[in-house]
């Protein structure tokens, strides 16, 4: 069985002119609930083996403060062509990943992340800052796993429905 997690950064602070909005770090909302987040995951049984990551400023924060919660480290792919992803962009990453990998969680941004999610869930599912959609499968391999695989969705939090954010 395979674990993908779909995870969009906290929320993140718009307060600071002149900063791109890759630039952009998290708020103080971003800070407590990235770390809640990551509680959620560990009490429902769910971890990574790799983390896919944006390397823009606030989803690295946000990979920081889940880590910070976990009692071990997890690998961490921060990628450039993660930074506002398109579907397939994303898709791409996850076909990319190595095979003993069982658990992979891409931490990214609207509206590529969301997209991806609704397809793979079939539905419209909502993914506000700090939201996760985790979706399983029993394909062997990442390669090619996204178009050819049936994925279900095993689990969909939003903080403000866990009283998070």
């Amino acid at each position: 069985m395979r674990t993908l997690m779909l995870m969009r950064h906290a929320k993140s602070d718009w307060s600071q002119p002149g900063l791109s909005d890759y630039e952009r770090p998290l708020n103080a909302r971003g800070r407590r609930t990235a770390p809640m987040m990551a509680e959620q995951l560990q009490r429902e049984g769910f971890s990574a083996d790799i983390i896919l990551a944006s390397s823009a400023v606030r989803v690295q924060e946000t990979v920081q403060l889940l880590q910070h919660r976990w009692s071990t480290e997890t690998e961490v792919l921060s990628e450039q062509a993660l930074y506002l992803a398109s579907p397939q962009e994303l898709i791409d990453q996850i076909h990319s990943l190595h095979d003993d990998w069982q658990n992979a969680l891409l931490v990214g941004h609207n509206p590529g992340l969301c997209a991806l999610a609704c397809h793979l869930a079939e539905d419209n599912l909502e993914m506000p800052t700090a939201a996760i959609a985790i979706f399983q499968s029993e394909t062997p391999v990442w390669r090619n796993s996204i178009a050819a695989t049936d994925w279900s969705l095993a689990a969909h939090w939003k903080p403000k429905e866990l009283n998070l954010g």
